[in-house]
């Protein structure tokens, strides 16, 4: 079963490069995700709502658990989807966090990086924000230094008055 969780761990870490990509920037035309995604990367403070995400991970989530149980034991497909929905419950979070509070601990400043990166340089590359593990394994990766953040996108955490907190500045600076 432990096995089975670590795979739908990882599988999400995939899914979240995959939809990201995909759906969000290379798809052409529109498509449930990409509208949402738009908004966000317009509006940075922006986040589909709760609705719309829970709606999808339960269709998804129950969907997936009724093909597996039938290939699988039940307990192996219930914990494959629950490692699954787990770790995209840990990206909503996550991907929140980023945007709307300071970071915990150096890693997270390195992960934010790079999702800023994303957000505020080029939206074609570095597309992980659990990992940056897809984005080396297709191509997609860009190392980050420093990111530049327009002014109107910047985040309250990130400011210390009308500048980068002191804290953040070798990481981050304003345009």
């Amino acid at each position: 079963m432990l096995v089975s969780f670590i795979l739908g761990v990882i599988l999400w870490t995939f899914l979240e490069y995959v939809i990201h990509r995909f759906l969000g920037h290379e798809h052409k035309g529109r498509n449930f995700f990409k509208d949402e995604h738009l908004i966000h990367h317009r509006k940075a403070h922006y986040f589909a709502p709760a609705y719309k995400k829970m709606g999808a991970a339960v269709i998804v989530g129950l969907g997936l658990f009724a093909t597996l149980n039938v290939i699988l034991n039940w307990t192996i497909a219930l914990s494959f989807v629950l490692g699954l929905m787990g770790m995209y419950c840990l990206y909503e979070a996550t991907h929140a966090r980023f945007h709307r509070k300071g970071p915990v601990a150096k890693p997270f400043i390195i992960l934010r990086k790079h999702h800023f990166y994303h957000h505020f340089h080029q939206p074609k590359l570095n597309h992980g924000v659990t990992t940056r593990l897809w984005d080396r394994v297709f191509g997609t990766f860009h190392r980050v230094e420093t990111v530049t953040v327009p002014r109107k996108m910047t985040m309250e955490w990130l400011m210390s008055g009308e500048e980068i907190a002191p804290a953040y500045s070798g990481h981050f600076q304003l345009r």
